[in-house]
């Protein structure tokens, strides 16, 4: 119930914080173009043109325009074709009302900006922007015509951000800002300066002459382009070496670690090779488990330390499916823990079997603690190689790796603020690249790499032992092949240690068996081990993921946008 309900209230936040667009019709504005004819009493009166292509249901489009200082909006209309449409007006938002579904739609919109061009004592200027950051639609194509009251040659023009250098003055004082594909939330001002004369009914702004100030506003415009561009050539050559020299360092270690490594490799498979198959034991078997594969602890894992214990006398089976914990004394950490969680947790009175662990994880309270009795016994046994010499020191390695992958993030930085994108992009890569070998690397030891190689080869040749190999196996070493197969839960293992085992079912196989076991042992590797494996796998999966059904969480975030400065501006959408 609880599960049901934390899915739905999870759904109903979702809902709640999910932002608009998502359920916004999907659009694309295809074309944009818009003429504004400057008038002599200082008025604009502005035509647009939109193309909207609708995938799906609509209810019409969106236009926000945001009046400069001292400037309004006066008598905004909108048609298609020769058909008005109705238009709701909310402060800067006009919404203009025209549904329909899966159609490419041609909208005009005409208004006037009162107040629009800014006289001075020796020019009148223009000075707008039809849209800002703020915008949430992308123009596929814009184009911004600036048309003066009467003809002229004598023009001043020049736009910022994306309408920078993008004007053309066309005959007789047109200027045509070809804007093309105009991606959503940027900036783009444009400024047209005409002789003042052109307006002789519009009201004076200031009587200075701005003739001056318009033309070094665009040359600083101009320089400061060069300037950017200069710096980003610069940038992108040094950071180009930059990012050279920090692959060609790391290559250079990796290739040196590499060639070591290779090298002990070599120098090891030597050395074992005179050796038996079966190594010599010196972590426990649930570290050498955990060691050799790759630090997975699964629920066979569990099973192997159980038989493991058998093995060592410390419990009995007195069932194929109950145990019996025979002594305490002499148990390293993680068996301490291990026998804690099973015998004391779980099982009763010294006992343990898999109906206990059955009839335990039935219940929920019980869920935690068995993760957490799972949790201690894993970190003990994790516990134990710390104490042996298995692990290079990583310190130097580390500084170095730190240091390379700290100085690439400002460099990137950098390169992303001049719209290097490519290299920002191999300078970023790189950076992960190195943080993801300094994390995973770990150089093992000549004893770490000794006993990682020494199982490898056992599980590499185990599978083709002959039988009578395995017969000259100690009953020790019989169950420590066993136990392995079962903890890394190799299936090549296993079958060939059930093939052997099930092998001497015959009875003059079983008087050759027993006749080489070791009277002293404390238990006998007969067929039925197969059977309390199986059973013991079986038993620890299921409880596994039972107890681990109901500790699964998910969480969520959201975030909002921010408007842009002032001055004027505007946008697109849809309904």
């Amino acid at each position: 119930m609880w599960k049901k309900f934390t899915g739905v209230f999870i759904l109903l936040l979702f809902l709640f914080f999910i932002p608009e667009k998502v359920f916004a019709v999907d659009y694309k504005i295809t074309n944009v173009e818009i003429n504004a004819y400057l008038q002599e009493n200082g008025n604009v009166n502005v035509e647009e043109r939109h193309t909207y292509s609708f995938n799906g249901e609509f209810n019409g489009i969106i236009r926000e325009i945001i009046p400069n200082v001292d400037t309004e909006i006066h008598g905004f209309l909108a048609y298609e074709g020769n058909r008005s449409l109705l238009v709701e007006t909310n402060e800067t938002e006009y919404r203009i009302h025209r549904s329909g579904k899966d159609e490419v739609i041609n909208v005009s919109l005409v208004y006037e900006i009162v107040n629009g061009v800014n006289k001075y004592s020796d020019v009148a200027e223009f000075y707008w922007s039809f849209f800002d950051r703020n915008n949430e639609s992308t123009y596929e194509n814009l184009i911004i015509n600036v048309f003066p009251p009467i003809a002229t040659s004598d023009v001043i023009a020049f736009g910022y951000d994306e309408a920078f250098e993008k004007e053309r003055v066309r005959e007789e004082g047109h200027v045509q800002f070809q804007l093309g594909r105009v991606p959503s939330g940027r900036n783009g001002d444009i400024r047209v300066a005409y002789d003042a004369s052109l307006f002789p009914l519009a009201e004076v702004t200031s009587h200075k002459n701005m003739r001056l100030e318009i033309v070094n506003d665009k040359q600083t415009l101009v320089d400061n382009a060069i300037a950017w561009g200069e710096r980003r050539d610069f940038l992108g050559n040094i950071g180009g070496m930059i990012i050279s020299g920090f692959g060609i360092v790391f290559l250079v270690f990796v290739l040196t670690a590499w060639m070591k490594a290779k090298g002990k490799r070599r120098a090891i498979m030597q050395e074992i090779s005179q050796e038996d198959l079966l190594p010599n034991q010196k972590l426990s078997m649930p570290a050498t488990i955990y060691f050799t594969n790759y630090k997975q602890v699964r629920p066979e894992t569990i099973a192997a330390a159980l038989l493991d214990l058998v093995r060592q006398g410390y419990v009995e089976k007195i069932g194929d499916d109950q145990f019996q914990l025979v002594k305490r004394d002499g148990l390293l950490n993680h068996e301490e823990k291990l026998v804690r969680w099973l015998f004391d947790d779980i099982g009763q009175d010294g006992t343990f079997s898999f109906a206990d662990l059955q009839a335990y994880t039935k219940v929920k309270s019980n869920h935690s603690k068995y993760q957490m009795g799972h949790s201690a016994w894993m970190k003990a046994v994790g516990m134990e190689l710390k104490d042996w010499d298995l692990y290079e020191t990583k310190g130097k390695f580390l500084g170095l790796f730190a240091t390379l992958s700290i100085l690439l993030v400002p460099v990137g930085i950098a390169l992303a603020f001049y719209d290097l994108w490519v290299l920002f992009a191999v300078a970023l890569g790189l950076c992960l690249v190195i943080i993801t070998f300094a994390l995973s690397y770990h150089p093992k030891t000549w004893v770490g790499a000794k006993i990682m190689l020494e199982w490898q080869r056992f599980k590499s040749e185990f599978p083709r032992l002959s039988s009578d190999q395995w017969l000259k196996f100690s009953e020790d070493d019989k169950m420590r092949a066993f136990i392995y197969g079962l903890g890394v839960n190799a299936q090549n293992l296993k079958k060939k240690n059930e093939s052997l085992i099930n092998e001497f079912k015959t009875s003059d196989a079983r008087t050759r068996y027993h006749n080489q076991a070791d009277p002293h042992t404390a238990y006998g590797l007969d067929p039925t081990w197969i059977i309390v494996a199986g059973a013991a796998s079986t038993n620890f999966q299921s409880a596994q993921s039972t107890t681990t059904a109901d500790t699964s969480s998910s969480g969520g975030s959201f975030s909002g946008g921010g408007s842009g400065a002032g001055g004027g501006g505007g946008g697109s959408g849809a309904f």
